[in-house]
């Protein structure tokens, strides 16, 4: 692509008729100009060059000049026929998207604001009267032309979204969003020449409402019509575009200048829009898109704003989702601590211990049944059941079933730590292992599966601890006196406690106080099993993610 003074131009050859055809955005005089060159150097193709000023043009003589081209083949050179003419058209809205990209790039590190926000009217304008027009083509396009198309989308969307920040104030836009003003006026043109003479003429409020209204349509288009449609394979063919499907969602998504989805703040304005239906479909979308990528943190994002915007309680400042490899083993690291702690000074003082792993039993327990009574059979709110993948809950717990109840899993529970800690690490990579095996076959990329496939397995293996510790103090203490018992006859709890090595150190196999035991080692093994089972047959029995929406 050659280079003039300050300008990119985009230039096509076409052999047969001998033609060399040009198309340069001139930025500067803010014109759109065609021209040939047949042998005898570049000239106009058309007698008049069209130029985004209102006063001078419309739009709909762009869209003109396009459809001249593609049905005046004799425009082009005295030899092209119809079939050139087609051909050139074709290449040019192939390559139009990438020469518009390429120049907001470089023009937005050499151009100052001002400049810049003419340039984004302009590009705005032309990429969507060149999406248009492949609207109206009468015959059906190849994958390339649809893949132009999706580009066109993104423009418009982008051009739209810096407009949008510079020219209309963002109280006002806070304001549409809470559902405080109406961007909607009857008499307000919407059309490319509407929004042309709009940005043109001096009315802010229309401005406002035409920015904002435009804006939030391309931004839906962009992304839900062609980020989160995976039957377009726009994002996965060798030559596209665009960058990863998930990197131009949450550049769609995210509207912080660090691209990190924290805070509701973090997220764009249109899906903070309360009491829309548009914003409310497209936020379920990408909460289940979220999950089928196993990416439960920004799924979780998406799950506690959905519930926060229908119950309209959705506050800026709010942390969306606290989901992370690193948080999951802290809370793993906070349940352990007790039962550590105790292998290293249980015989110090035994009644602080008992009375803390006591009190660690009944906190989960409180922690379930509120969740039971409270946020669901009270406030209906399942936001937080959602957001912790509940078919690895369920798996979990159809791996408790087999085991729980099977007396020789509570005598192999009896055997050494170095045995029961070998098994369980067995288990657990082998868990791991398929976890990855299905996140990389649909993600690709190693390090990315292995960093969700490893956020699975500490999630799972969380929930797989806490049920165990639940499951077993309500009803350990009846599989323990009838397999642990000494004798032929079943030994109470509290005897057992006493009659019993220690698990690993100074840690008791049964801790805590009548009605109030943790069985450690139970808990320890069982974590492992249940949750190998429940993953086993998830995958094995489900041909879909272990993360997929029940």
């Amino acid at each position: 692509m050659p280079k003039g003074t300050g300008l990119e131009r985009l230039e096509l050859r076409l052999e047969r008729p001998q033609l060399t055809f040009r198309f340069t955005y001139a930025f500067h005089a803010r014109e759109v100009r065609f021209e040939r060159d047949v042998g005898q150097g570049f000239e106009r193709l058309f007698p008049e060059t069209f130029s985004f000023r209102a006063d001078r043009h419309d739009p709909a003589e762009l869209y003109l000049q396009l459809d001249d081209l593609a049905r005046k083949p004799q425009l082009l050179a005295p030899r092209a026929n119809r079939r050139d003419s087609d051909l050139l058209v074709s290449r040019l809205v192939l390559a139009l998207p990438r020469y518009l990209e390429r120049l907001l790039a470089r023009l937005a590190d050499e151009l100052p604001e001002e400049a810049m926000e003419r340039v984004n009217e302009d590009v705005a304008l032309l990429a969507q009267v060149v999406a248009r027009f492949l609207g109206n083509r009468d015959h059906e396009d190849g994958p390339g032309i649809r893949m132009a198309g999706l580009h066109l989308r993104k423009l418009v969307f982008e051009s739209l979204q810096a407009l949008l920040r510079r020219r209309v104030d963002s109280h006002y836009v806070e304001r549409v969003m809470r559902g405080e003003v109406d961007p909607v006026e009857p008499a307000d043109d919407l059309s490319v020449s509407g929004l042309f003479h709009t940005l043109e003429g001096g009315d802010s409020d229309a401005v406002n409402r035409a920015l904002v209204r435009l804006t939030e349509r391309a931004f839906y288009r962009w992304l839900e019509d062609a980020c989160l449609d995976e039957d377009n394979q726009a994002f996965e063919v060798e030559d596209s575009p665009f960058e990863d499907r998930e990197v131009e969602v949450l550049r769609a998504v995210v509207d912080s200048p660090g691209r990190v989805l924290h805070r509701t703040e973090d997220l764009s304005p249109f899906l903070r829009r309360a009491g829309h239906r548009d914003c409310r479909r497209v936020i379920d979308k990408l909460a289940r898109w979220f999950l089928r990528q196993y990416d439960v943190r920004h799924a979780s994002a998406m799950i506690h704003h959905a519930e926060a915007l229908a119950r309209g309680r959705v506050v800026p400042h709010r942390v969306l989702s606290r989901h992370s490899a690193r948080n999951y083993a802290l809370a793993l690291a906070g349940l352990a601590a007790p039962f550590c702690a105790a292998a290293i000074g249980y015989q110090h003082a035994p009644l602080f211990f008992d009375l803390l792993c006591a009190g660690e039993l009944l906190l989960v327990g409180f922690a379930v049944f509120w969740f039971l009574l409270v946020r669901f059979c009270w406030r209906r709110d399942l936001s937080f059941f959602h957001s912790l993948v509940p078919r690895i809950a369920a798996g979990i717990i159809v791996g408790y079933l087999p085991i729980f109840f099977i007396d020789e899993i509570w005598g192999f529970v009896n055997r050494p730590f170095p045995i029961l800690a070998l098994v369980s690490a067995l288990l657990g990579l082998v868990t791991l292992l398929y976890l990855y095996t299905e996140v990389q076959r649909r993600l690709g990329a190693s390090d990315l599966a292995f960093a969700r496939a490893r956020e699975l397995f500490l999630l799972g293996l969380l929930q797989a601890f806490g049920s165990g510790l639940l499951i077993t103090g309500l009803t350990g203490g009846y599989m323990a006196s009838r397999n642990w018992s000494p004798g032929a006859e079943t030994v109470p709890v509290a005897v057992l406690a006493e009659l019993l090595p220690p698990f690993v150190g100074e840690l008791p196999r049964v801790i805590g106080f009548e009605s109030v035991y943790a069985f450690p080692a139970a808990v320890f093994v069982m974590a492992f099993f249940s949750f190998f089972i429940g993953t086993f047959l998830q995958l094995l029995w489900e041909d879909i993610p272990i993360t997929e929406p029940l």
